[in-house]
């Protein structure tokens, strides 16, 4: 008996601290962006967390990713698909990159395209 309600104690324990865990987010954004302009997408993270990003544009032009807010990182694009280590099929640009843990705070990823003509490009953000 005492068995039993060890382990009944045990399975509870495990639930909750399964339940207790946070759920992966994930937000996915696509667009039609016209030469020169750029896509933004912002989100406001209410503790420190990392990202995974996955870009997806067309070859027929360039594409930099950038991050912004009063938290976020300096320097210049953190993907740049002239300089950036993309992989390609079918004429489409498959940028991925993870992001080490940032501080909790509202941010900007802005992408900003280059290209000749309008293009659709999606990015998903994970954290």
């Amino acid at each position: 008996m005492r068995a039993l309600t060890l382990l009944a104690a045990l399975a509870a324990a495990i639930s909750v601290s399964a339940a207790g865990a946070a759920p992966a987010a994930k937000i996915s954004f696509a667009d039609v962006v016209r030469p020169g302009k750029s896509l933004n997408l912002s989100l406001t993270t209410h503790e420190a967390t990392a990202f995974r990003v996955v870009l997806r544009v067309p070859k027929q032009g360039r594409a930099q990713l950038f991050l912004t807010g009063p938290r976020a990182p300096r320097g210049g694009p953190l993907i740049d698909t002239k300089t950036y280590r993309c992989e390609g099929a079918a004429g489409t640009f498959y940028c991925r990159a993870a992001y080490e843990a940032l501080p909790k705070g509202a941010f900007r990823w802005r992408v900003r395209w280059l290209g000749a003509r309008p293009a659709p490009i999606e990015l998903t953000v994970r954290w």
